[in-house]
């Protein structure tokens, strides 16, 4: 394993246990590691430098060190904490000049802005861009941050946008699809189980939880919702109406069809009520990856379907060692936004 960060090697530095890559639920990523000099070496590691980790030629993970903290020990040797975030941080911290879009769908603003106002000198490339929503409207943009003019018009289509490895920007309808080859299966009857689960927890819980989800269009007095049925079946079963409901603005839907179709493509990127997490050595799991879980010690009888929202790997003796959460969902891929409340708080472990 290289450790590279602004083009210079810092692999020998690095302490022991101390590297931690934290993936999330919409392809967000952070990076925690310490490095030990006994001497000041020639090139110190510096905010806003390029992190990059590879190993036998791959790259693993890439990035932007965003925050160091220098503990010295003596006038020569000191101890560096490095916390670094995946590309998306270029467009979190590019400001964006005050735009005027006339008649444009929500996927065509983001592609044209893409192309005429980020600076291409930060590398980014534009990827897939789904089209949503095919009514044109006209948007206002004051100077604002990009991730949050992103953000807007992901949300008009009920979308969501991240940035990969390769520095590939794509909004999408949903996280890509990855099929599980591994299940988790506490009753040991399947052959393609997960064999190496060193921990198994489970959880419920309310919190990310909805089954009704209403879009509003307040320019044009528009409101739609739509109901996810089966769940709010399910849960009116355990008190009340079972309702578990949330709102979101789109400006781009002009009639109630509309807003019940992007109220749906919401609802299908959130998540139910369960949660896993294990530990295990296999790298055998991906962001969007769906698994069967059958546990009937807590309460799981039959296979159910979870989505990985959260990958935490820790680096020593020479190989990493994962944490996985899934949680779990009835339609497909997750759009898991607990990221933003990691990163903000500045804990990525």
């Amino acid at each position: 394993m290289t450790l590279t960060i602004g083009g210079f090697t810092h692999t020998e530095a690095l302490q022991e246990g101390s590297l931690v890559i934290r993936s999330y639920g919409a392809l967000r990523s952070s990076f925690r590691a310490t490095l030990s000099f006994s001497t000041v070496p020639r090139f110190l590691p510096k905010v806003g430098q390029e992190i990059l980790l590879s190993e036998d030629d791959t790259l693993i993970w890439g990035g932007i060190l965003v925050e160091v903290e220098q503990v010295c020990h003596s006038t020569k040797s000191f101890t560096m904490t490095l916390r670094g975030q995946g590309y998306e941080q270029i467009l979190q911290r590019f400001c964006l000049p005050a735009i005027y879009l006339p008649g444009f769908t929500p996927s065509r603003a983001v592609e044209t802005i893409f192309r005429t106002y980020l600076n291409p000198e930060d590398g980014l490339t534009l990827g897939i861009v789904e089209e949503g929503l095919t009514k044109s409207c006209s948007y206002v943009f004051y100077p604002a941050k990009a991730s949050s003019v992103f953000d807007r018009l992901a949300n008009e289509n009920g979308f969501v946008w991240w940035v990969d490895k390769e520095k590939l920007f794509h909004m999408r309808a949903l996280l890509p699809r990855i099929e599980a080859d591994l299940c988790i299966d506490l009753t040991e009857k399947k052959d393609n189980r997960l064999k190496d689960i060193q921990t198994f927890v489970y959880r419920s819980s309310t919190a990310d939880y909805r089954n009704v989800q209403y879009v509003y269009n307040r320019g044009l007095d528009v409101i739609g919702n739509y109901i996810h049925v089966d769940r709010l079946m399910e849960m009116s079963e355990r008190y009340g109406s079972g309702a578990y409901g949330a709102s979101s603005e789109s400006t781009a839907v002009t009639h109630q069809t509309e807003a019940q179709s992007v109220g749906e493509q919401i609802l299908a990127g959130s998540c139910g009520e369960g949660e896993i997490e294990f530990t295990t050595d296999s790298d055998k799991f991906s962001l969007g990856q769906m698994v069967g879980v059958t546990a009937p010690v807590c309460g799981i009888e039959t296979e159910t379907q979870f989505c990985v929202t959260e990958i935490r790997a820790v680096y020593f003796l020479n190989r990493f060692r994962y944490t996985v959460t899934a949680k779990q969902t009835d339609t497909g891929p997750l759009s898991i936004a607990s990221w933003e409340r990691v990163l903000a708080g500045g804990t990525t472990n």
